[in-house]
């Protein structure tokens, strides 16, 4: 289905068509969603109740966003052991924290305080990448746009260390690692710590007093508490594999932790350019890190789809095209998130899924909540695909 060079590289490619196809399946207009009265809101409270026990989701949270105005929310499940679900709940995000990362970074370059283009080496140096010759090249676009030349995570390497795969600017590359290192320009060349850009311009303007970029123990009741498919819990901001993240710390690609209502605000904000110049909400909105063009993808043995004619990333944002127009948002996922933001930018609709809840229930939660809420979203099946893969 897919043409490509290397079959390694056929698993990867089929994903990405799938995940970005549109389905032709009843829907008031490709990239509408549609409007929900009272009946429609108690249907869907009813099936969001059943969803969640059938895959057995610990905690839910679902906004939905029509001609630029939220006009359904709701919080499901419990947010710990006796504690019901609700708007105060704060949910653990994943790598949808890049875009909190991403308009802070744009928003201060609207205000002349960082540049998007400069390098960022005068300002900081990882220790892994002293002396290398293609520090002077990055630049804060490229570490936006996941074209950094890093690979997601250091620790997927051989020596553990960072290092460049790829020159700087010179091929898409999804990474993590970038905007950690993006943040780390942003907070020594502003000597200010990162938490506090974030909080003083995005949070704060906002009203945003239920989001939270670092690791805090005074927050860690109100965070949805995250259970494997044994029910275990590991502590909050902790791993399976033994790791947690140490009180103060964060991540500028994931654990933000957020209520729906909070990240609702943000999407909306975003959406409308707030804080941005127009050129620079054209910038985010224009993809410029491509991971597959047109040439990449066949569809000829799919019928029920409309192929994607590019897919990758703009600003810090994913960005997806097919012939009628785009959707812009981002996803997450981790061994017990699955998070789903995106909006339509032809139509204002709009949509924020988010999961706690161990992997595979968590993806399986995604595809009947597409289903509800926007049944011909180019994410559904990719979602599809994905949960296939875990069965």
């Amino acid at each position: 289905m897919i043409k490509h060079h290397q079959m390694s590289l056929f698993a990867l490619k089929l994903f990405f068509l799938f995940s970005l196809c549109t389905p032709a399946l009843a829907s008031p207009k490709k990239g509408d969603i549609a409007h929900i009265s009272s009946v429609r809101a108690t249907e869907l409270n009813t099936a969001f109740s059943a969803l969640i026990k059938k895959h057995h989701i610990n905690t839910a949270g679902v906004a939905v966003i029509k001609n630029q105005k939220v006009i359904w929310q709701n919080q499901f499940g419990v947010q710990s052991p006796g504690v019901v679900a609700n708007t105060n709940t704060l949910f653990d995000v994943a790598s949808v924290t890049k875009t909190i990362t991403a308009e802070t970074i744009l928003r201060l370059v609207a205000q002349g305080k960082l540049l998007l283009d400069e390098s960022v080496a005068p300002y900081w140096i990882d220790p892994d990448l002293k002396d290398n010759p293609n520090l002077a090249k990055l630049t804060p676009r490229m570490l936006l746009n996941h074209m950094s030349g890093f690979m997601n995570w250091r620790y997927f390497s051989k020596d553990k260390k960072l290092n460049f795969v790829h020159p700087p600017g010179s091929t898409f590359g999804y990474s993590g690692e970038g905007f950690e290192y993006l943040a780390k320009y942003a907070e020594n060349k502003l000597e200010v710590p990162f938490e506090q850009l974030v909080q003083e311009t995005i949070f704060k303007p906002l009203g945003m007093n239920n989001a939270f970029f670092a690791v805090h123990k005074e927050h860690f009741p109100r965070i949805a508490k995250q259970l494997d498919k044994e029910g275990k819990f590991y502590g909050y901001y902790c791993h399976p594999y033994g790791y947690c993240q140490k009180e103060g710390s964060y991540s500028a690609a994931a654990n933000l932790v957020i209520s729906v209502e909070d990240y609702a605000t943000f999407l909306l904000s975003a959406m409308a350019g707030e804080g941005l110049t127009q050129k620079l909400k054209k910038e985010r909105n224009t993809m410029q890190g491509i991971q597959f063009r047109q040439n990449d993808i066949d569809c000829g043995e799919v019928s029920d789809v409309i192929c994607p004619t590019q897919l990758g990333y703009g600003l810090g944002w994913s960005i997806s095209h097919w012939p009628e127009g785009k959707i812009i948002g981002h996803r997450g996922t981790n061994w017990s998130v699955a998070s789903l933001a995106y909006y339509y930018p032809y139509s204002g609709d709009g949509l924020i899924i988010f999961f706690n809840a161990p992997n595979k229930a968590g993806l399986a939660g995604m595809v009947d909540a597409l289903k509800l809420l926007d049944p011909d979203s180019p994410e559904l099946p990719g979602y599809k695909l994905r949960l296939n893969r875990r069965e």
